[in-house]
């Protein structure tokens, strides 16, 4: 298992592939998504929710990347809320507090769970028959992105692929 410093790493780095991958796609797909890879300020999103959602699954117990999280997270909501988006402010925290209500390493170190619990990211707008759902569709995979990289992280990708105290064990 990495560590919460790890796991930042992971999120980030999997939030540059990610990034770097949604640059290779062509030009009239990009249009689509509303512009998100020409504004920097969406660019840096991108990396952070990767980044929050690498440690997202380890924040059910008191930890360093607890405390990181939840730090990020607040500030995070509270733009959201500034900014007018209240709804989308509820629904974060929402989220946020899922992983305290289990054991560590339960149910949000499964395959599953990675694929379901970014998913209001992009479920709430298309039930709201959002026009921006292919900007939705890019911020849930910079989440599935980071999630992705903390259970590869953790062994529970690929089994022979795990991370204990910052070094690569095969």
């Amino acid at each position: 298992m990495a560590n919460y410093k790890g796991h930042i790493a992971g999120g980030l780095g999997a939030g540059m592939v990610y990034v770097l991958g949604l640059g290779l796609l062509p030009g009239d797909l990009l249009e689509k998504t509303g512009g998100v890879l020409s504004d920097w300020q969406l660019v840096a999103g991108l990396f952070v929710l990767a980044m929050l959602f690498g440690l997202w699954p380890d924040i059910d117990t008191n930890s360093k990347g607890q405390d990181i999280f939840f730090g990020a997270a607040f500030v995070l909501d509270v733009l959201l809320i500034a900014y007018g988006y209240l709804e989308a402010a509820a629904y974060f925290g929402l989220i946020c507090m899922f992983p305290v209500l289990s054991k560590h390493r339960g149910w949000t170190h499964g395959k599953i769970a990675m694929v379901l619990v970014p998913l209001p990211i992009v479920l709430v707008p298309y039930l709201n028959k959002s026009t921006l759902l292919a900007t939705y569709l890019i911020f849930y995979g910079a989440a599935l992105a980071g999630y992705f990289s903390h259970l590869l992280l953790d062994g529970l990708i690929v089994p022979w692929i795990r991370v204990k105290g910052g070094r690569t064990r095969y």
